[in-house]
């Protein structure tokens, strides 16, 4: 077992993001929520995507809060009744598509508003730092409430990327936002499996790191590459994840450049196990082929997009 370093090392009780700084956390959820919307405030929702064949209209649905969907207060609902159980992803979208995604644009953009409302209103809850903690089921498996909202940010800086043929530009922040959203599901997915752990992304955007240990973790800002890292634009880093670009292809031309083969190894095949996204027939044993160091970085890039992608990025 591959401890994480001192300082990606978590208190016994830790939830990452949302016990090392939870206003920070929350504040940049919103702030990712409104650089989304501000992105996309012009789109037209006929307009092609970056997804052979999806319109910006089938991108942006999915995010929207709609009654067929699983709006953030039936999430919240769910936390403080204890249910830890939840329908797939897959199913929640493909009902809130066949709904809604051929309704007016007005529409569509009305949900989207929605969903970044109700996260507003939920944190300006008085209840909002006991909530974040509670356990909630959900595409990462059961993780806090807090983590889970958190994770918006993700899915919002993916959908202004995939929306870049439609003519919207993908502001810096955002993809910082969204990048340290990922690294934290990351370690969240780990403690699920009581996984040790460590992985930090270096950008110019934004350094983050998060490590597990006996069901902890703990995601903060790093001052640089310390153990397992992944060094590339924050982009290119969320493209991998969402499956939008070639991990090898972005290996060979020197766009992305790791840190600890062996550790990210471990991210790989944590990611590969986690309950709720895909995993691949004997993914850990054809990673474990890979003899050499650049075919091993190439493999995990490959393993932690897939993985990734479960977020509403594929």
């Amino acid at each position: 077992m591959t401890l994480p370093p001192e300082s990606l090392s978590p208190a016994p009780g830790e939830r990452g993001r949302v016990t090392s700084d939870l206003a920070g956390t929350l504040r940049a959820t919103l702030e990712a929520w409104e650089e989304f919307l501000a992105a996309v405030a012009d789109v037209d929702t006929a307009a092609p995507t970056r997804k052979r064949g999806r319109t910006a209209a089938r991108t942006l649905v999915v995010l929207g809060s709609w009654p067929e969907g699983r709006p953030l207060p039936d999430i919240r609902r769910d936390a403080l009744r204890g249910d830890l159980n939840a329908e797939p992803l897959e199913a929640i979208d493909t009902r809130v598509i066949a709904a809604r995604a051929g309704g007016p644009r007005a529409a569509i953009m009305d949900s989207l508003q929605r969903a970044r409302d109700e996260v507003a209103a939920w944190v300006a809850s008085p209840d909002v730092a006991r909530e974040a903690l509670l356990p909630v089921a959900g595409p990462l498996g059961i993780v806090p409430l807090g983590t889970m909202v958190a994770a918006t940010a993700y899915q919002c800086a993916v959908a202004v990327r995939d929306l870049a043929p439609a003519g919207v530009t993908a502001p810096d922040a955002l993809m910082g936002r969204g990048l340290a959203a990922l690294v934290d599901t990351v370690g969240a997915v780990a403690a699920q499996q009581e996984t040790a752990l460590a992985l930090s992304a270096i950008t110019p955007q934004i350094r983050i790191g998060t490590g597990a240990c006996n069901g902890d973790w703990r995601t903060v800002a790093v001052d640089g590459a310390e153990g397992p890292a992944l060094l590339c634009d924050a982009g290119l880093l969320l493209d991998v994840a969402a499956g939008r670009t070639s991990a090898p292809a972005a290996y060979a031309r020197g766009e992305i450049r790791a840190q600890d083969l062996p550790g990210l190894l471990t991210v790989a095949q944590a990611l590969a196990r986690a309950p709720g996204l895909p995993g691949t027939d004997g993914l850990r044993v054809a990673l474990q082929a890979y003899e050499s160091s650049a075919a091993t970085a190439r493999a995990v890039g490959d393993a932690v997009g897939s993985a990734w992608r479960k977020l509403r990025g594929s």
